[in-house]
């Protein structure tokens, strides 16, 4: 008999990402592909057959290359970006990158208010929230409000294999469709977009077997176990160790997330403060658990001056970092302010260099970060443990402030942890594996 494997598939802002593990998680085989987006100027949406079909044949590519039989295979990947369908599961609608800002906020600031929103669904109101975008499709797609169903992006790729049509909790969290702290669906914001009583499938938790891949696909992936492994980050941090009470998870990508899990419930007044502060609660891949994720643009605001000053490998970005550490930051008086946008240096003076700008930039964005840091403290406790993971952590000057920011931390070695911790979850779904709490 060949050897079983558990499939991961990670599909991701820039690329789709798949694994292929042994029983004990040891990555045999991997592939990937850029996720198929339509750019236009600073839009970007994406054709969700296209989508499906490009996902599933990444998949299938680690698989053949792993050789065995595929127990199962799990699929993480960002949430904001969804699908309309209707009654017989065929899109409405493309599906809109979560960075892309056409998005329509008045109705749900006029229809059910900015505290309510931010109380309920533990997200800020922005483009960037799924029912912003539907908003906005309702408008310039018009049978999209009839569509029947909403899934986030790794749940219609699972459809499409042949799983049930499912929301899991920490993606439909994202969405703005979903009241975080009752678990449960919010009909008015449903409404809003024409959604009716079933306008979210059937809420599952990460690891839940939600069927079988069917005999349609390609023949390495049939009979496969199919499950949702949950938010990207979140998916990543639970491989990584760090997604119990005790641990904060700052994952240094090109966002930076900072994550937190808990089981007691926020007040409502707590939950609005942190959305208004871009950091967002939505339940965890661990049942009745919750997750604040905070967000900020670190990696790339660090790869914009690399750019500026000319650094683009790994080892110029090592050196730039060692000469930073040499730098005295009190020499000048340069600032660096940042957004998903852009970068701004002010005061530029004699003391400016490429290492000086690299400190003056870590050191601004490791303030955001411990600002960020405090603030999820405030309401969750101080975290007895840090786990780092991503590739800035590596580079000498982020290090060394990371240190003066935690005082310890642990780096995971982790590579492809949203993956491969997709594939741990397609263990959990085969009953290979138990969830840990």
């Amino acid at each position: 008999m060949s050897q079983q494997i558990l499939i991961g598939v990670d599909v991701g802002t820039s690329r789709i990402k798949a694994v292929a593990t042994d029983l004990d998680l040891k990555v045999i085989a991997e592939y990937a592909e850029p996720t198929p987006w339509r750019h236009e100027k600073n839009t970007s949406d994406i054709d969700m057959l296209l989508l499906a079909k490009t996902v599933i044949a990444v998949a299938a590519k680690a698989a053949e290359s792993a050789g065995g039989k595929v127990a199962a295979i799990g699929f993480t990947g960002f949430s904001e970006t969804g699908v309309l369908i209707d009654g017989d599961g065929n899109p409405l609608a493309p599906g809109m990158a979560w960075h892309d800002p056409r998005g329509i906020t008045e109705p749900i600031i006029n229809e059910l208010g900015d505290f309510e929103f931010r109380a309920r669904t533990g997200t800020l109101v922005n483009e960037i929230a799924s029912i912003s975008k539907t908003l906005w499709l309702n408008k310039e797609f018009p049978e999209s409000r009839k569509a029947k169903h909403f899934l986030s992006a790794p749940e219609w790729v699972a459809y499409c294999l042949g799983s049930e049509l499912v929301n899991e909790l920490s993606l439909v969290s994202r969405t703005g469709f979903f009241d975080v702290e009752a678990r449960a669906p919010w009909r008015e914001a449903m409404t809003l977009v024409g959604g009716g009583e079933d306008f979210l499938a059937r809420l599952v938790v990460a690891g839940e077997p939600i069927g079988f891949v069917n005999n349609e696909a390609p023949e390495v992936l049939r009979g496969a176990v199919i499950t949702i492994a949950g938010h990207d980050h979140f998916t990543a941090a639970y491989y990584c160790g760090a997604i119990n009470e005790g641990s904060l998870f700052d994952s240094m990508g090109t966002a930076e997330a900072l994550l937190r899990t808990f089981k007691k419930p926020l007040s409502r007044e707590a939950i609005a403060e942190l959305a208004a502060a871009n950091v967002g609660l939505s339940c965890s891949v661990i049942a009745d658990h919750f997750t604040l994720l905070g967000a900020l643009p670190t990696g790339l605001t660090l790869e914009r001056v690399c750019s500026l000053v000319g650094v683009s490998t790994r080892d110029e970005k090592i050196a730039l970092g060692e000469a930073a550490l040499k730098i005295d930051p009190s020499a000048s008086a340069m600032r660096v302010v940042n957004d998903y946008h852009g970068l701004s240096v002010t005061n530029l003076d004699d003391a400016v260099s490429p290492a000086a700008l690299f400190r003056a930039t870590t050191e601004h964005l490791i303030d955001d970060s411990a600002q960020m840091v405090a603030l999820i403290e405030k309401f969750t406790g101080k975290a007895g443990d840090v786990v780092i993971a991503g590739g800035w952590i590596k580079n000498p000057m982020i290090a060394s402030a990371k240190n003066k920011q935690f005082g310890s931390y642990k780096v995971s070695d982790a590579t492809e942890a949203g993956a491969t911790g997709a594939a741990q979850f397609a263990g959990i779904a085969a009953g290979i594996f138990k969830l840990n709490n």
